[in-house]
């Protein structure tokens, strides 16, 4: 979402942590948690790592003996094409606003949200907050790839 990756991230950090020892990978716009010595962890420059950067720190997960992984996935990732290839098991879509329009970003709403989408098309399962503005976008974005069984909504008055 645009707001809410980052405390959506840790959160789902500490309750995977919670069930696999602390083996929990996590890659966010604050911190790189890629192990459980004080060396893998360290602050982040980018919401998303380049790609190659993003590929190394999961090769480094892995060699840890990290069994999951979080990662806060940029507007920016789709756009510049740094989570090219990669599929999800589960992704959440929380909200978007016309935060990211500009320049140095997204040249109009459009763009961001087209962006912002295909993270739900390359996730295998979809966790979708029914009250987004532009829902109607999103959940049919999910639905091109995912199974309609595996979409899962949620509203803050439930449904």
């Amino acid at each position: 979402g645009t707001k809410g990756k980052t405390t959506s991230a840790y959160f789902l950090k500490g309750m995977l942590d919670q069930l696999n020892g602390g083996r929990t990978a996590l890659l966010s716009s604050v911190d790189n948690i890629l192990g459980p010595a004080p060396e893998d962890t360290f602050k982040s420059s980018l919401t998303t790592p380049e790609s190659l950067d993003l590929f190394r720190n999961m090769r480094r997960a892995v060699d840890n003996g990290m069994t999951h992984m979080v990662m806060e996935v940029s507007s920016q990732a789709y756009k510049k094409n740094r989570v090219f290839g990669l599929t999800y098991d589960l992704g959440f879509f929380l909200n978007i606003s016309p935060d990211h329009i500009g320049v140095n970003e997204h040249p109009n709403f459009e763009d961001y949200l087209h962006c912002k989408l295909q993270l739900l098309v390359n996730s295998r399962k979809c966790i979708i907050n029914a009250e987004t503005d532009r829902f109607a976008d999103v959940y049919a974005a999910a639905t091109t790839t995912t199974n309609p069984d595996s979409i899962y909504l949620f509203a803050r008055d439930g449904f």
